[in-house]
Protein backbone atom coordinates (compact mmCIF):
# COMPACT_ATOMS: atom_id res chain seq x y z
CA UNK A 1 0.00 0.00 0.00
CA UNK A 2 3.03 2.40 0.99
CA UNK A 3 4.31 1.60 -2.77
CA UNK A 4 1.38 2.16 -4.30
CA UNK A 5 1.15 5.75 -2.60
CA UNK A 6 4.57 6.54 -3.57
CA UNK A 7 4.27 5.70 -6.73
CA UNK A 8 0.87 7.62 -7.08
CA UNK A 9 2.69 10.81 -5.40
CA UNK A 10 5.67 10.61 -7.98
CA UNK A 11 3.83 10.36 -10.73
CA UNK A 12 1.46 13.56 -9.53
CA UNK A 13 5.01 15.45 -9.08
CA UNK A 14 6.56 14.63 -11.85
CA UNK A 15 3.22 15.20 -13.90
CA UNK A 16 3.07 19.04 -11.87
CA UNK A 17 6.43 19.62 -13.13
CA UNK A 18 5.86 18.59 -17.03
CA UNK A 19 2.72 20.96 -16.71
CA UNK A 20 4.65 23.67 -15.27
CA UNK A 21 7.12 23.57 -17.22
CA UNK A 22 5.26 23.57 -20.52
CA UNK A 23 3.01 26.30 -19.01
CA UNK A 24 6.22 28.64 -18.57
CA UNK A 25 7.09 28.09 -22.00
CA UNK A 26 3.96 28.86 -23.47
CA UNK A 27 3.78 31.92 -21.82
CA UNK A 28 7.22 32.88 -22.71
CA UNK A 29 6.33 32.47 -26.33
CA UNK A 30 3.27 34.66 -25.96
CA UNK A 31 5.30 37.69 -24.41
CA UNK A 32 6.00 40.36 -27.08
CA UNK A 33 9.65 40.44 -28.06
CA UNK A 34 10.61 37.80 -26.25
CA UNK A 35 8.45 35.18 -27.64
CA UNK A 36 9.69 35.76 -31.15
CA UNK A 37 13.23 34.75 -30.25
CA UNK A 38 11.90 31.24 -28.45
CA UNK A 39 12.31 28.34 -30.70
CA UNK A 40 9.83 25.67 -30.44
CA UNK A 41 11.52 22.35 -29.86
CA UNK A 42 12.40 24.25 -26.14
CA UNK A 43 9.16 21.78 -25.34
CA UNK A 44 11.54 19.14 -25.96
CA UNK A 45 14.76 20.33 -24.40
CA UNK A 46 15.20 17.08 -21.88
CA UNK A 47 18.37 18.83 -20.16
CA UNK A 48 15.65 22.16 -18.95
CA UNK A 49 13.36 19.44 -17.91
CA UNK A 50 15.45 18.17 -15.89
CA UNK A 51 15.85 21.59 -14.54
CA UNK A 52 12.63 22.73 -14.02
CA UNK A 53 11.83 19.34 -12.51
CA UNK A 54 14.85 19.91 -9.63
CA UNK A 55 13.95 23.19 -8.72
CA UNK A 56 9.90 21.98 -8.72
CA UNK A 57 10.99 19.73 -6.08
CA UNK A 58 13.20 21.82 -4.37
CA UNK A 59 9.71 23.95 -4.34
CA UNK A 60 7.51 21.29 -2.82
CA UNK A 61 10.38 20.64 -0.02
CA UNK A 62 10.14 24.50 0.64
CA UNK A 63 6.46 24.70 0.59
CA UNK A 64 6.49 21.63 3.04
CA UNK A 65 8.44 24.16 6.14
CA UNK A 66 8.25 27.32 5.19
CA UNK A 67 4.44 28.23 4.84
CA UNK A 68 3.29 25.34 8.09
CA UNK A 69 5.97 26.52 9.95
CA UNK A 70 4.99 30.80 9.21
CA UNK A 71 1.21 30.35 9.89
CA UNK A 72 1.76 28.42 13.09
CA UNK A 73 4.43 30.39 14.22
CA UNK A 74 2.06 33.51 13.95
CA UNK A 75 -0.38 31.66 16.21
CA UNK A 76 2.34 30.90 18.43
CA UNK A 77 4.00 34.42 18.54
CA UNK A 78 0.37 36.25 18.79
CA UNK A 79 -0.41 33.71 22.47
CA UNK A 80 3.25 34.61 23.72
CA UNK A 81 2.61 38.31 23.08
CA UNK A 82 -1.08 38.31 24.25
CA UNK A 83 -0.18 35.98 27.54
CA UNK A 84 2.41 38.43 28.55
CA UNK A 85 -0.08 41.44 28.69
CA UNK A 86 -2.81 39.52 29.67
CA UNK A 87 -0.12 38.54 33.06
CA UNK A 88 1.42 41.99 32.89
CA UNK A 89 -2.29 43.61 32.95
CA UNK A 90 -3.37 41.38 35.75
CA UNK A 91 -6.04 40.49 33.35
CA UNK A 92 -6.33 36.82 35.07
CA UNK A 93 -5.33 35.42 38.50
CA UNK A 94 -4.38 32.18 39.64
CA UNK A 95 -3.00 31.71 36.20
CA UNK A 96 0.71 30.90 35.12
CA UNK A 97 2.29 32.64 32.41
CA UNK A 98 2.64 28.86 30.35
CA UNK A 99 -0.43 28.06 31.19
CA UNK A 100 -1.69 31.35 29.51
CA UNK A 101 0.61 31.26 26.83
CA UNK A 102 -1.03 27.11 25.98
CA UNK A 103 -4.44 28.83 26.89
CA UNK A 104 -4.38 31.21 24.14
CA UNK A 105 -2.66 29.31 21.92
CA UNK A 106 -4.87 26.56 21.73
CA UNK A 107 -7.70 28.63 21.61
CA UNK A 108 -6.29 31.01 18.37
CA UNK A 109 -5.35 27.78 16.65
CA UNK A 110 -9.17 25.89 17.18
CA UNK A 111 -10.70 29.55 15.42
CA UNK A 112 -8.21 29.38 12.73
CA UNK A 113 -8.24 26.00 11.71
CA UNK A 114 -12.23 25.51 12.34
CA UNK A 115 -12.10 29.17 10.25
CA UNK A 116 -9.56 26.67 7.76
CA UNK A 117 -12.11 24.00 7.27
CA UNK A 118 -15.23 26.32 6.23
CA UNK A 119 -13.19 27.91 3.56
CA UNK A 120 -10.93 25.57 1.95
CA UNK A 121 -11.75 22.03 0.25
CA UNK A 122 -8.90 21.23 -1.65
CA UNK A 123 -9.30 17.69 -1.99
CA UNK A 124 -11.98 17.81 -4.16
CA UNK A 125 -11.29 20.34 -6.86
CA UNK A 126 -9.96 18.81 -9.83
CA UNK A 127 -6.78 20.20 -10.73
CA UNK A 128 -5.12 19.74 -13.99
CA UNK A 129 -3.32 17.07 -12.76
CA UNK A 130 -6.20 14.89 -11.16
CA UNK A 131 -8.01 15.65 -14.36
CA UNK A 132 -5.45 14.27 -16.98
CA UNK A 133 -4.76 11.58 -14.13
CA UNK A 134 -8.21 10.33 -13.77
CA UNK A 135 -10.39 10.70 -16.49
CA UNK A 136 -7.73 10.06 -19.04
CA UNK A 137 -5.25 7.24 -17.58
CA UNK A 138 -8.15 5.96 -15.65
CA UNK A 139 -6.06 6.25 -12.38
CA UNK A 140 -8.42 5.19 -9.29
CA UNK A 141 -9.89 8.48 -8.09
CA UNK A 142 -9.86 6.99 -4.17
CA UNK A 143 -6.58 6.20 -4.36
CA UNK A 144 -5.46 9.52 -5.62
CA UNK A 145 -7.42 11.62 -3.02
CA UNK A 146 -6.13 9.33 -0.40
CA UNK A 147 -2.35 9.96 -1.98
CA UNK A 148 -2.98 13.46 -2.37
CA UNK A 149 -4.31 13.78 1.11
CA UNK A 150 -1.88 11.48 3.23
CA UNK A 151 1.21 13.62 1.51
CA UNK A 152 -0.24 16.88 2.85
CA UNK A 153 -1.60 15.64 6.18
CA UNK A 154 2.00 14.43 6.61
CA UNK A 155 3.45 18.08 5.51
CA UNK A 156 1.45 19.98 7.63
CA UNK A 157 1.72 17.54 10.33
CA UNK A 158 6.06 17.69 9.99
CA UNK A 159 5.83 21.72 9.52
CA UNK A 160 3.61 22.26 13.07
CA UNK A 161 6.06 20.20 14.97
CA UNK A 162 9.04 22.32 13.41
CA UNK A 163 7.14 25.19 14.72
CA UNK A 164 6.21 23.80 17.98
CA UNK A 165 9.82 24.35 18.96
CA UNK A 166 9.43 27.96 19.18
CA UNK A 167 6.64 27.67 21.06
CA UNK A 168 8.80 25.53 23.68
CA UNK A 169 11.62 28.05 23.52
CA UNK A 170 9.42 30.61 24.15
CA UNK A 171 7.59 29.19 27.17
CA UNK A 172 4.79 27.59 25.94
CA UNK A 173 3.98 23.99 27.58
CA UNK A 174 5.44 20.82 26.36
CA UNK A 175 1.84 19.47 25.68
CA UNK A 176 1.16 22.04 23.16
CA UNK A 177 4.35 21.06 21.12
CA UNK A 178 2.97 17.75 19.91
CA UNK A 179 -0.86 18.40 20.70
CA UNK A 180 -1.33 21.03 18.05
CA UNK A 181 -0.05 18.75 15.18
CA UNK A 182 -2.55 15.96 16.19
CA UNK A 183 -5.38 18.32 16.52
CA UNK A 184 -4.73 19.54 12.74
CA UNK A 185 -5.05 16.62 11.78
CA UNK A 186 -8.63 15.83 13.49
CA UNK A 187 -9.69 18.93 12.03
CA UNK A 188 -9.00 18.47 8.79
CA UNK A 189 -10.49 14.95 8.98
CA UNK A 190 -13.23 16.77 10.15
CA UNK A 191 -13.26 18.66 7.39
CA UNK A 192 -13.15 16.27 4.68
CA UNK A 193 -15.92 14.18 6.75
CA UNK A 194 -18.62 17.07 6.76
CA UNK A 195 -17.43 17.83 2.94
CA UNK A 196 -18.13 13.72 2.15
CA UNK A 197 -21.19 13.72 4.10
CA UNK A 198 -22.62 16.50 2.19
CA UNK A 199 -21.44 15.02 -1.12
CA UNK A 200 -23.25 11.65 -0.18
CA UNK A 201 -26.74 13.67 0.91
CA UNK A 202 -26.59 15.24 -2.83
CA UNK A 203 -25.91 11.82 -4.43
CA UNK A 204 -28.96 10.52 -2.57
CA UNK A 205 -31.11 13.35 -4.22
CA UNK A 206 -29.33 12.81 -7.79
CA UNK A 207 -27.91 16.44 -7.29
CA UNK A 208 -24.77 17.30 -8.80
CA UNK A 209 -21.63 17.17 -6.86
CA UNK A 210 -20.23 20.53 -7.36
CA UNK A 211 -19.11 22.75 -4.57
CA UNK A 212 -21.64 25.36 -3.57
CA UNK A 213 -20.49 29.13 -4.21
CA UNK A 214 -23.45 30.54 -2.58
CA UNK A 215 -22.74 28.16 0.80
CA UNK A 216 -19.12 29.46 0.57
CA UNK A 217 -19.96 32.77 0.63
CA UNK A 218 -22.24 32.13 3.31
CA UNK A 219 -18.90 30.64 5.07
CA UNK A 220 -16.54 33.19 4.19
CA UNK A 221 -18.93 36.34 5.71
CA UNK A 222 -18.71 33.79 9.21
CA UNK A 223 -14.99 33.53 8.89
CA UNK A 224 -15.12 37.27 8.22
CA UNK A 225 -17.87 37.90 11.34
CA UNK A 226 -14.81 35.92 13.24
CA UNK A 227 -12.15 38.62 13.25
CA UNK A 228 -14.43 41.47 15.01
CA UNK A 229 -15.30 38.73 17.63
CA UNK A 230 -11.55 37.08 18.46
CA UNK A 231 -10.35 41.34 18.64
CA UNK A 232 -13.47 42.01 21.25
CA UNK A 233 -12.73 38.88 22.98
CA UNK A 234 -8.92 39.04 23.84
CA UNK A 235 -8.96 42.62 23.94
CA UNK A 236 -11.36 42.99 26.91
CA UNK A 237 -9.14 39.76 28.94
CA UNK A 238 -11.37 37.16 28.32
CA UNK A 239 -10.44 33.54 27.74
CA UNK A 240 -11.92 30.03 27.65
CA UNK A 241 -10.43 28.13 31.19
CA UNK A 242 -8.38 25.28 30.90
CA UNK A 243 -11.11 22.24 31.30
CA UNK A 244 -13.37 23.35 28.52
CA UNK A 245 -10.58 24.00 26.18
CA UNK A 246 -9.48 20.73 26.93
CA UNK A 247 -13.45 18.80 26.33
CA UNK A 248 -13.61 21.01 23.18
CA UNK A 249 -10.05 19.27 21.91
CA UNK A 250 -11.26 16.20 22.94
CA UNK A 251 -14.70 16.54 20.85
CA UNK A 252 -12.89 17.58 17.68
CA UNK A 253 -10.26 14.50 18.15
CA UNK A 254 -13.73 12.38 17.90
CA UNK A 255 -14.98 14.49 15.60
CA UNK A 256 -11.46 14.16 13.20
CA UNK A 257 -11.57 10.01 14.07
CA UNK A 258 -15.62 10.19 12.96
CA UNK A 259 -14.17 12.18 9.33
CA UNK A 260 -11.52 9.54 8.71
CA UNK A 261 -13.87 6.55 9.22
CA UNK A 262 -15.79 8.67 6.64
CA UNK A 263 -12.92 9.26 4.70
CA UNK A 264 -11.82 5.29 4.22
CA UNK A 265 -15.10 4.29 3.57
CA UNK A 266 -15.77 6.30 0.50
CA UNK A 267 -15.81 4.30 -2.48
CA UNK A 268 -13.94 5.01 -5.59
CA UNK A 269 -17.07 6.47 -7.50
CA UNK A 270 -18.12 9.14 -4.85
CA UNK A 271 -14.47 10.20 -5.23
CA UNK A 272 -14.64 10.26 -8.82
CA UNK A 273 -18.04 12.26 -8.91
CA UNK A 274 -17.40 14.57 -6.74
CA UNK A 275 -14.05 15.28 -8.95
CA UNK A 276 -16.15 15.21 -11.92
CA UNK A 277 -18.65 17.92 -10.62
CA UNK A 278 -15.85 20.32 -9.41
CA UNK A 279 -13.18 20.37 -12.59
CA UNK A 280 -11.91 23.90 -12.23
CA UNK A 281 -9.40 24.01 -15.37
CA UNK A 282 -10.49 22.05 -17.91
CA UNK A 283 -11.41 22.82 -22.20
CA UNK A 284 -12.60 19.28 -22.61
CA UNK A 285 -16.08 19.10 -23.54
CA UNK A 286 -15.93 15.31 -23.91
CA UNK A 287 -14.23 14.99 -20.18
CA UNK A 288 -16.56 17.33 -18.53
CA UNK A 289 -20.42 18.44 -18.98
CA UNK A 290 -19.61 21.28 -16.63
CA UNK A 291 -20.07 24.85 -18.74
CA UNK A 292 -18.00 27.64 -17.20
CA UNK A 293 -19.90 30.23 -18.97
CA UNK A 294 -23.66 28.79 -17.06
CA UNK A 295 -22.85 31.54 -14.41
CA UNK A 296 -22.42 34.40 -17.08
CA UNK A 297 -25.63 33.13 -18.77
CA UNK A 298 -27.71 33.70 -15.86
CA UNK A 299 -28.98 37.41 -16.47
CA UNK A 300 -32.14 39.28 -17.13
CA UNK A 301 -33.31 38.57 -20.30
CA UNK A 302 -35.05 42.29 -20.53
CA UNK A 303 -34.08 45.60 -19.02
CA UNK A 304 -34.04 49.09 -20.76
CA UNK A 305 -31.47 51.97 -20.39
CA UNK A 306 -33.27 55.47 -19.05
CA UNK A 307 -31.87 58.34 -20.56
CA UNK A 308 -30.45 59.42 -24.28
CA UNK A 309 -27.38 57.37 -24.17
CA UNK A 310 -25.48 55.89 -27.40
CA UNK A 311 -23.15 53.96 -28.97
CA UNK A 312 -20.93 52.16 -26.44
CA UNK A 313 -22.56 54.26 -23.45
CA UNK A 314 -25.63 52.34 -24.19
CA UNK A 315 -23.99 49.17 -24.95
CA UNK A 316 -22.35 49.34 -21.57
CA UNK A 317 -25.38 50.83 -19.64
CA UNK A 318 -27.17 47.64 -21.18
CA UNK A 319 -24.70 45.47 -19.73
CA UNK A 320 -25.03 46.95 -16.40
CA UNK A 321 -28.44 47.07 -16.55
CA UNK A 322 -28.66 43.03 -16.99
CA UNK A 323 -25.55 41.72 -15.20
CA UNK A 324 -26.47 44.20 -11.85
CA UNK A 325 -26.49 41.05 -9.91
CA UNK A 326 -23.72 39.50 -10.80
CA UNK A 327 -21.14 42.83 -11.27
CA UNK A 328 -22.19 44.54 -7.79
CA UNK A 329 -22.98 41.07 -5.37
CA UNK A 330 -19.86 40.66 -4.09
CA UNK A 331 -18.59 44.70 -3.64
CA UNK A 332 -22.09 45.05 -1.99
CA UNK A 333 -22.18 42.13 0.12
CA UNK A 334 -18.36 43.32 1.24
CA UNK A 335 -19.48 46.45 2.31
CA UNK A 336 -22.53 44.96 4.44
CA UNK A 337 -19.94 43.21 5.54
CA UNK A 338 -17.39 46.15 7.10
CA UNK A 339 -20.47 47.92 7.84
CA UNK A 340 -21.80 45.45 10.56
CA UNK A 341 -18.07 44.86 11.72
CA UNK A 342 -18.42 48.52 12.42
CA UNK A 343 -21.30 48.34 14.20
CA UNK A 344 -20.48 45.93 16.34
CA UNK A 345 -17.43 47.49 17.43
CA UNK A 346 -18.91 50.94 17.71
CA UNK A 347 -21.71 48.67 20.03
CA UNK A 348 -18.85 46.93 22.27
CA UNK A 349 -16.96 50.22 22.98
CA UNK A 350 -20.06 52.17 24.02
CA UNK A 351 -21.10 49.08 26.08
CA UNK A 352 -18.20 48.76 27.56
CA UNK A 353 -18.34 52.45 28.50
CA UNK A 354 -21.75 52.39 29.59
CA UNK A 355 -21.14 49.46 32.12
CA UNK A 356 -18.21 51.93 33.54
CA UNK A 357 -19.65 54.69 34.03
CA UNK A 358 -23.69 54.42 33.59
CA UNK A 359 -26.20 55.70 31.22
CA UNK A 360 -25.97 59.35 31.36
CA UNK A 361 -21.98 59.64 31.05
CA UNK A 362 -22.41 57.32 27.88
CA UNK A 363 -25.08 59.19 26.33
CA UNK A 364 -22.72 62.41 26.73
CA UNK A 365 -20.22 60.51 25.26
CA UNK A 366 -21.87 59.33 22.10
CA UNK A 367 -23.87 62.59 21.15
CA UNK A 368 -20.70 64.65 21.98
CA UNK A 369 -18.78 62.50 19.41
CA UNK A 370 -20.93 62.25 16.60
CA UNK A 371 -20.93 65.51 16.26
CA UNK A 372 -17.61 65.43 16.72
CA UNK A 373 -17.31 62.98 13.92
CA UNK A 374 -19.27 64.90 11.32
CA UNK A 375 -17.13 67.99 12.01
CA UNK A 376 -13.94 66.65 11.59
CA UNK A 377 -12.26 66.75 15.65
CA UNK A 378 -10.96 64.58 17.51
CA UNK A 379 -12.91 61.60 20.11
CA UNK A 380 -13.55 63.65 23.19
CA UNK A 381 -13.60 61.51 26.60
CA UNK A 382 -12.31 62.66 29.90
CA UNK A 383 -13.10 59.29 31.50
CA UNK A 384 -11.51 56.83 29.08
CA UNK A 385 -8.50 57.95 27.78
CA UNK A 386 -7.91 55.71 24.98
CA UNK A 387 -4.86 56.93 23.78
CA UNK A 388 -2.18 55.47 26.08
CA UNK A 389 -3.38 51.95 25.36
CA UNK A 390 -1.10 50.39 23.48
CA UNK A 391 -3.47 48.56 21.34
CA UNK A 392 -5.05 51.79 20.22
CA UNK A 393 -1.54 53.42 19.54
CA UNK A 394 -0.60 50.42 17.24
CA UNK A 395 -4.17 50.79 15.16
CA UNK A 396 -3.53 54.23 15.12
CA UNK A 397 0.22 53.71 13.48
CA UNK A 398 -1.51 51.01 11.50
CA UNK A 399 -4.35 53.88 10.13
CA UNK A 400 -1.82 56.78 9.57
CA UNK A 401 1.43 55.30 8.62
CA UNK A 402 0.32 52.00 6.87
CA UNK A 403 -2.63 52.98 4.58
CA UNK A 404 -1.71 50.98 1.63
CA UNK A 405 -2.61 47.78 3.72
CA UNK A 406 -5.96 48.65 2.35
CA UNK A 407 -5.00 46.83 -1.05
CA UNK A 408 -5.74 43.70 0.75
CA UNK A 409 -9.14 44.52 2.06
CA UNK A 410 -9.71 45.91 -1.58
CA UNK A 411 -8.18 43.21 -3.89
CA UNK A 412 -10.98 40.95 -1.78
CA UNK A 413 -13.73 42.85 -2.68
CA UNK A 414 -12.93 44.09 -5.80
CA UNK A 415 -14.83 42.57 -9.17
CA UNK A 416 -12.93 43.32 -11.88
CA UNK A 417 -11.49 39.89 -13.04
CA UNK A 418 -15.10 38.56 -12.89
CA UNK A 419 -16.54 41.44 -14.79
CA UNK A 420 -14.02 41.17 -17.40
CA UNK A 421 -15.35 37.54 -17.89
CA UNK A 422 -18.89 38.58 -17.84
CA UNK A 423 -17.66 41.04 -20.73
CA UNK A 424 -16.08 38.54 -22.95
CA UNK A 425 -18.80 35.78 -22.43
CA UNK A 426 -22.02 38.58 -22.88
CA UNK A 427 -20.76 41.39 -25.41
CA UNK A 428 -17.14 41.06 -26.53
CA UNK A 429 -17.05 37.43 -27.72
CA UNK A 430 -19.88 38.07 -29.99
CA UNK A 431 -19.18 41.80 -31.43
CA UNK A 432 -15.19 40.83 -31.46
CA UNK A 433 -16.07 38.88 -35.19
CA UNK A 434 -16.85 42.44 -36.55
CA UNK A 435 -13.97 44.47 -37.25
CA UNK A 436 -15.38 47.97 -36.60
CA UNK A 437 -15.40 47.00 -33.01
CA UNK A 438 -11.51 46.28 -33.10
CA UNK A 439 -10.53 50.36 -34.01
CA UNK A 440 -8.51 51.99 -32.31
CA UNK A 441 -10.80 54.41 -31.02
CA UNK A 442 -14.07 52.44 -30.50
CA UNK A 443 -11.37 50.26 -28.48
CA UNK A 444 -10.08 53.20 -26.29
CA UNK A 445 -13.59 54.74 -25.74
CA UNK A 446 -15.10 51.19 -24.44
CA UNK A 447 -11.71 50.92 -22.34
CA UNK A 448 -12.46 54.51 -20.63
CA UNK A 449 -16.40 53.59 -20.60
CA UNK A 450 -15.86 50.47 -18.75
CA UNK A 451 -13.32 51.89 -16.47
CA UNK A 452 -15.25 54.44 -14.91
CA UNK A 453 -18.16 51.89 -14.65
CA UNK A 454 -16.01 49.63 -12.69
CA UNK A 455 -14.16 52.55 -10.19
CA UNK A 456 -18.71 53.54 -9.95
CA UNK A 457 -19.39 49.61 -8.96
CA UNK A 458 -16.33 49.84 -6.22
CA UNK A 459 -16.86 52.69 -4.39
CA UNK A 460 -18.88 50.62 -1.64
CA UNK A 461 -16.01 49.16 -0.55
CA UNK A 462 -13.84 51.93 -1.20
CA UNK A 463 -15.79 54.32 1.21
CA UNK A 464 -16.81 51.44 3.89
CA UNK A 465 -13.28 50.96 4.86
CA UNK A 466 -12.20 54.54 4.20
CA UNK A 467 -14.47 55.13 7.34
CA UNK A 468 -13.83 52.08 9.03
CA UNK A 469 -9.65 53.35 8.89
CA UNK A 470 -11.10 57.05 9.59
CA UNK A 471 -13.38 55.21 12.74
CA UNK A 472 -9.93 53.95 13.98
CA UNK A 473 -8.27 57.28 13.66
CA UNK A 474 -10.96 58.99 15.68
CA UNK A 475 -11.77 56.60 18.79
CA UNK A 476 -7.56 56.97 19.10
CA UNK A 477 -7.78 61.11 19.12
CA UNK A 478 -8.94 62.07 15.81
CA UNK A 479 -7.35 63.61 13.16
CA UNK A 480 -3.45 64.86 13.37
CA UNK A 481 -3.93 67.37 10.61
CA UNK A 482 -6.56 68.69 9.01
CA UNK A 483 -8.47 66.67 6.12
CA UNK A 484 -6.57 63.31 7.51
CA UNK A 485 -10.33 61.66 7.22
CA UNK A 486 -10.60 62.79 3.71
CA UNK A 487 -7.28 62.07 2.95
CA UNK A 488 -7.80 58.52 4.21
CA UNK A 489 -10.82 57.63 2.07
CA UNK A 490 -9.06 59.12 -0.82
CA UNK A 491 -6.31 56.92 -0.77
CA UNK A 492 -8.56 53.78 -0.06
CA UNK A 493 -10.09 55.53 -3.43
CA UNK A 494 -6.93 55.62 -5.33
CA UNK A 495 -6.19 51.86 -4.66
CA UNK A 496 -9.11 50.72 -6.00
CA UNK A 497 -8.60 52.80 -9.15
CA UNK A 498 -5.41 50.89 -9.56
CA UNK A 499 -7.16 47.77 -9.08
CA UNK A 500 -9.50 48.29 -11.61
CA UNK A 501 -7.29 49.49 -14.09
CA UNK A 502 -4.94 46.87 -14.16
CA UNK A 503 -7.43 43.98 -14.14
CA UNK A 504 -9.36 45.50 -17.32
CA UNK A 505 -5.84 46.74 -18.77
CA UNK A 506 -5.01 43.25 -18.68
CA UNK A 507 -7.78 41.80 -20.11
CA UNK A 508 -7.81 44.31 -23.33
CA UNK A 509 -3.64 43.50 -23.45
CA UNK A 510 -3.54 39.78 -22.96
CA UNK A 511 -7.27 38.46 -23.65
CA UNK A 512 -6.81 35.89 -21.70
CA UNK A 513 -9.96 33.46 -21.82
CA UNK A 514 -11.31 31.21 -24.30
CA UNK A 515 -14.93 30.54 -25.09
CA UNK A 516 -15.56 28.40 -21.94
CA UNK A 517 -14.30 31.69 -19.99
CA UNK A 518 -10.93 29.73 -19.44
CA UNK A 519 -7.69 32.17 -18.68
CA UNK A 520 -5.83 30.23 -20.56
CA UNK A 521 -2.37 32.65 -21.26
CA UNK A 522 0.32 32.62 -19.31
CA UNK A 523 1.59 35.74 -20.05
CA UNK A 524 -1.45 37.07 -18.68
CA UNK A 525 -0.56 35.32 -15.31
CA UNK A 526 2.94 35.86 -15.25
CA UNK A 527 2.16 39.85 -15.15
CA UNK A 528 -0.22 39.82 -12.69
CA UNK A 529 1.96 37.53 -10.31
CA UNK A 530 4.14 40.06 -11.02
CA UNK A 531 2.03 43.34 -10.78
CA UNK A 532 0.39 41.79 -7.60
CA UNK A 533 3.98 40.32 -6.30
CA UNK A 534 5.15 44.21 -6.02
CA UNK A 535 2.14 45.69 -4.35
CA UNK A 536 2.39 43.04 -1.63
CA UNK A 537 6.10 44.02 -0.94
CA UNK A 538 4.95 47.74 -0.85
CA UNK A 539 1.87 47.05 1.81
CA UNK A 540 4.52 47.03 4.32
CA UNK A 541 6.35 50.40 3.06
CA UNK A 542 5.29 52.99 6.11
CA UNK A 543 4.26 56.23 4.29
CA UNK A 544 2.53 58.78 6.16
CA UNK A 545 -0.64 59.55 4.93
CA UNK A 546 -0.13 63.39 4.03
CA UNK A 547 2.74 62.00 1.89
CA UNK A 548 1.56 59.02 0.44
CA UNK A 549 -1.86 60.58 -0.59
CA UNK A 550 -0.15 63.18 -2.98
CA UNK A 551 2.60 60.30 -4.12
CA UNK A 552 -0.18 58.00 -4.96
CA UNK A 553 -2.07 60.48 -6.69
CA UNK A 554 0.67 61.13 -9.08
CA UNK A 555 1.63 57.69 -9.60
CA UNK A 556 -2.20 56.83 -10.32
CA UNK A 557 -2.60 59.71 -12.93
CA UNK A 558 0.55 57.79 -14.23
CA UNK A 559 0.07 54.51 -14.19
CA UNK A 560 -3.62 55.00 -15.69
CA UNK A 561 -2.18 56.93 -18.58
CA UNK A 562 0.31 54.67 -19.44
CA UNK A 563 -2.27 51.36 -19.09
CA UNK A 564 -4.39 53.41 -20.90
CA UNK A 565 -1.66 54.20 -23.98
CA UNK A 566 -0.51 50.51 -24.02
CA UNK A 567 -4.45 49.81 -24.61
CA UNK A 568 -4.38 51.97 -27.46
CA UNK A 569 -1.68 50.65 -29.17
CA UNK A 570 -1.85 47.22 -28.76
CA UNK A 571 -5.39 46.57 -27.76
CA UNK A 572 -6.30 45.98 -31.65
CA UNK A 573 -3.88 42.90 -32.40
CA UNK A 574 -4.06 41.15 -28.76
CA UNK A 575 -7.70 41.73 -27.93
CA UNK A 576 -9.01 38.78 -30.01
CA UNK A 577 -11.31 35.40 -29.98
CA UNK A 578 -8.84 32.49 -28.55
CA UNK A 579 -9.90 28.96 -29.54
Amino acid sequence: MINEYKDILFKVIHLRSIIGYNSLVFALKKTPVIGNLIPDKLYSTTFLKVIYWIFHVIFEVFKLFIGKIFGLGMIYLAAFLLSDQYIEHEMVQGVSRSAMYGNLGLFIFLLYAFCGILIRVPYFNCTTEKEYLVFMLRMDAKKLNETLIWYDLAKLFIGYVMAGIFAVITGAPFWLWLGIPVLALAVKFLGIGLQILSFRFKSRLHKSLKISAVAYLIRLALVLLAGPFFIVFVANGYFIPMPQMVIITVLTVIAGIWGLTMFLKTDSNLHRRALHDNISKTEVKATSQYDNTKSFKKIKAKGTVKGDKKGFEYLNALFVKRHWTMLCMKPVIFTIIVAAVMILLSGEFIYGYYSRYGADNCWNMVITNIINFFTFRGFSDALLPVGNDPAFEFFRYVAQSHLLALMIPLSISDNSFKNTQAMFINCDNSLMTFSFFKQREKIIKLFDIRLKQLIKINIGPVVSLGLFADLILFVTGGQSYPGEYLVTILVGFMLSILTSVTWLALYYLFQPFTTSVVAKSGAYRITSIIIYSVASILVWVPLVSYILAPVLLVFTAGYVFFLRNRVYKLAPKTWKIKA
